[in-house]
C-alpha cells in the first residue's frame, strides 16, 4: 500500500500531526510520501515532494491533514484519478474528515481494510460566454454573486427549456448534498444527506417574502442566466476557491459531474450524528 499525505502547513499543529501520522505508518510498514505545496512551509524532516499530481496518481490512498477546505480541494483532485481520500481534521468543523487528530491509532484500519467509502456526487459548472467555454468541478457549490456594488442582480433558472424560478437577489447558490451544510445552509437552504444525488438551489438575500430553496434531481440540467445593472457585474465562484466574471449574455449550465469524490469513513458514525456533534453541540 502507498499513501500520499497532503497537509495544510498553515494550520496550527499540522506539522506535529504529520510527524505522528508518519510514525503510525512506519509501524504499520506502509510506504508514504508527503506533499509540500509552498517553499516557505516549515516541514521539519518529513519526506517531501512537490509534484502533487504524481503523488496522487501513484498512491492507493490520499490522506489530507487540514480543514474542510483543504480536504475538499484535494478530494476533487483525487477524484480525477479515482483515488480514495481520508481527511484528518486540523481545522474547525471537519465535516469531511474521517478522523480527528487524537484518533491516529485508528490508521491501522486502512491496512486491514476496516473502513467504508462514501461516494459524494459533484457538479459540473459550465460557463458559456463571449470569452468561450469554461468547465469547473464543484464538490460543495457553484455560487453566483453580485459585484462590488451593493445592487441586486436578476437570476433566472431554467430546466427542460422552462423557467423554474426568477430571483432578484444578491446571488444564487447551487449546492451538492455535501455543500448543503456549507454556504447553502447559512443562506437558509435545507440540509441534505450526502448519500443523495441532487442539486440544491438557494437564493442569497432575495428581495421577496416567499422565495425558498428548490431541490432538483441530479439527472436534470439547469441553465442559469444573470442580468446585471449596467454599472455592476457578477461572478461565478467555484467551491469558494476560484472566481470568474460572468459577462453579459453568459449562460451557466449546471449538470452532474462524471467524477465522484470518494471519502474514507473509518468510524461508525452516521451523517446525523456528525451533524449534531459538529453543529448543534458546537461551542464557539
Amino acid at each position: 500500500m502507498k499513501i500520499s499525505i497532503f497537509p495544510n502547513f498553515n494550520n496550527d499543529g499540522v506539522l506535529q500531526t504529520c510527524e505522528e501520522i508518519c510514525k503510525e505508518l512506519d509501524k504499520l510498514g506502509v510506504e508514504y510520501s508527503v506533499a509540500k505545496c509552498n517553499e516557505s512551509d516549515e516541514t521539519g524532516t518529513l519526506p517531501l515532494f512537490f509534484d502533487t499530481d504524481e503523488l496522487i496518481e501513484k498512491c492507493d490512498i490520499v490522506i489530507v491533514v487540514g480543514g474542510d477546505g483543504t480536504t475538499l480541494n484535494v478530494a476533487k483532485a483525487a477524484s480525477l484519478h479515482n483515488k480514495l481520500t481520508l481527511g484528518i481534521n486540523a481545522g474547525r468543523l471537519g465535516f469531511m474528515s474521517g478522523l480527528e487528530r487524537d484518533e491516529l491509532s485508528l490508521l491501522n484500519r486502512l491496512v486491514s481494510g476496516e473502513y467504508e467509502v462514501e461516494e459524494r456526487m459533484m457538479i459540473n459548472a459550465r460557463l458559456m460566454s463571449e470569452n468561450g467555454i469554461q468547465d469547473f468541478i464543484c464538490l460543495n457549490d457553484a455560487v453566483i454573486t453580485r459585484g462590488d456594488l451593493a445592487r441586486l442582480i436578476d437570476v433566472t433558472v431554467k430546466s427542460d427549456g422552462r423557467v423554474i424560478t426568477k430571483n432578484r437577489a444578491d446571488g444564487m447558490i447551487i449546492a451538492t448534498p455535501t455543500g448543503s451544510t456549507a454556504y447553502s445552509m447559512a443562506a437558509g437552504g435545507p440540509v441534505v444527506s450526502p448519500d443523495n444525488s441532487c442539486f440544491v438551489v438557494t437564493p442569497i438575500c432575495p428581495h421577496s417574502l416567499v422565495n425558498r430553496s428548490i431541490v432538483f434531481s441530479s439527472d436534470k440540467e439547469l441553465e442559469i442566466t444573470v442580468e446585471n445593472d449596467k454599472n455592476n457585474t457578477s461572478y461565478l465562484s467555484i467551491d469558494g476557491e476560484k472566481s470568474v466574471t460572468v459577462t453579459k449574455n453568459s449562460k451557466i449550465i449546471i449538470s452532474k459531474s462524471e467524477y465522484v469524490a470518494k471519502l474514507i469513513k473509518i468510524k461508525p458514525e452516521s451523517f446525523y450524528e456528525i451533524l449534531n456533534k459538529k453543529l448543534l453541540e458546537r461551542r464557539d
